[in-house]
Parts: C-alpha cells; sequence; structure tokens
C-alpha cells in the first residue's frame, strides 16, 4: 500500500513540476517575471518533496531487506506481514 501511495505521489509532484516549467516558460515569454519566479520557487519546492519520495523508497528497501534476511533466520515479525501487503 505505502509502495502504491509513494509511486502516485511521485507522479503526482513530477506532473506538478512539469507544468511549473510550462508556466514559468509561458512567464518568461510575456516579461512577466514575478510571475516566473514564483513557478521557478514552486518548482524548487515539488523538487524538495521528489527528493524526499526517493529518501522513503530508499529507506523501506533496505527495510524490507533486513526483514527478509530476518525472516530467513527464522526471526518472526509482527509488523512485517503487513508490510509485506
Amino acid at each position: 500500500m505505502l509502495k502504491k501511495m509513494l509511486y502516485i505521489e511521485e507522479i503526482e509532484n513530477k506532473n506538478k513540476a512539469i507544468t511549473c516549467i510550462d508556466y514559468m516558460l509561458e512567464a518568461i515569454s510575456n516579461k512577466d517575471y514575478e510571475t516566473a519566479q514564483l513557478e521557478a520557487k514552486e518548482f524548487l519546492f515539488i523538487v524538495e518533496k521528489l527528493q524526499a519520495i526517493e529518501v522513503k523508497k530508499a529507506r523501506r528497501t533496505e527495510l524490507e531487506r533486513l526483514i527478509g534476511e530476518m525472516q530467513k533466520r527464522g526471526i518472526k515479525i509482527d509488523f512485517a506481514a503487513k508490510m509485506s501487503s
């Protein structure tokens, strides 16, 4: 479930970033530099969100790896069944 949520969030943010770029280009071509600056700030904010998603995905991958190793050793983990769904 969390994987799906991160995937959807990532796609939504990428689409928002593309929209920001489009708005920035339009604002620049119209010499509306104030709007271009606002869109640039929004774009950077979205990039930060995308970086945070990558960190979450990496942490989840590491956690799944650790859980797999522990299960191979016969260690039972209560939340592991919930995580794998």
